[in-house]
């Protein structure tokens, strides 16, 4: 079971394709990721990154959003992508979504600012946090707003995990120059509450 939780981290091969199959379809997902988004206040001219947009859940809320911007999504794996690409294949189509396999550090070759960043259940897998939040900070613009959510999952979570992740988190972005940092909760989602960081680059 270990082993098949790691998949979420960096899905791979089949067990890789059916953690997708299984974020896709679970509501509890679908309604993490809106909720996210909509936290974000994403206006209609903004650029967007996601990173780790997973099955594409995420870019998908986000693109509705986006009507004369531009939503970028980065995902480490290659099944993910296959995945993220079918659901969102008309934005693509339209320019409205740019989907690249590659880790945070590559969105930078973009050369884009960001007005809006997000990620769900992602940075719990991140070896280095202040690094992660150190290029957040270089891709957002001035003023432009993080949104880092996290739902215990995995055997043995607690929903006090979520709290202790919003506590360390809220530290972290302090500590790596972010501005009034906030923490919205989902407390009935199932089957454990969820948080939202946001923060302001």
């Amino acid at each position: 079971m270990a082993d098949f939780y790691a998949q979420f981290g960096r899905p791979v091969g089949f067990p890789g394709w059916l953690a997708g199959k299984l974020m896709a379809s679970r509501e509890g997902n679908k309604r993490r990721n809106a909720w996210t988004v909509d936290l974000l206040d994403i206006q209609p001219t903004d650029l967007v990154l996601e990173i780790g947009y997973g099955p594409g859940l995420g870019v998908e809320w986000a693109v509705a959003k986006v009507t004369n911007g531009l939503v970028v999504g980065f995902d480490h794996s290659d099944v993910m992508h296959g995945q993220a690409r079918r659901r969102n294949q008309r934005a693509i189509e339209l320019g409205h979504l740019l989907l690249r396999t590659g880790p945070l550090e590559a969105a930078a070759e973009l050369g884009l600012r960001f007005d809006k960043a997000f990620c769900c259940n992602v940075a719990q897998f991140w070896p280095d946090p202040n690094a992660a939040l150190a290029q957040f900070k270089a891709l957002l613009k001035p003023g432009g707003r993080l949104a880092i959510t996290y739902q215990p999952a995995g055997h043995g979570a607690k929903p006090a995990d979520a709290d202790r992740f919003a506590e360390r988190w809220r530290g972290l972005l302090h500590a790596g120059g972010f501005r009034d940092v906030q923490v919205e909760r989902l407390a009935d989602l199932k089957p454990r509450p969820a948080v939202c960081l946001l923060a302001y680059a």
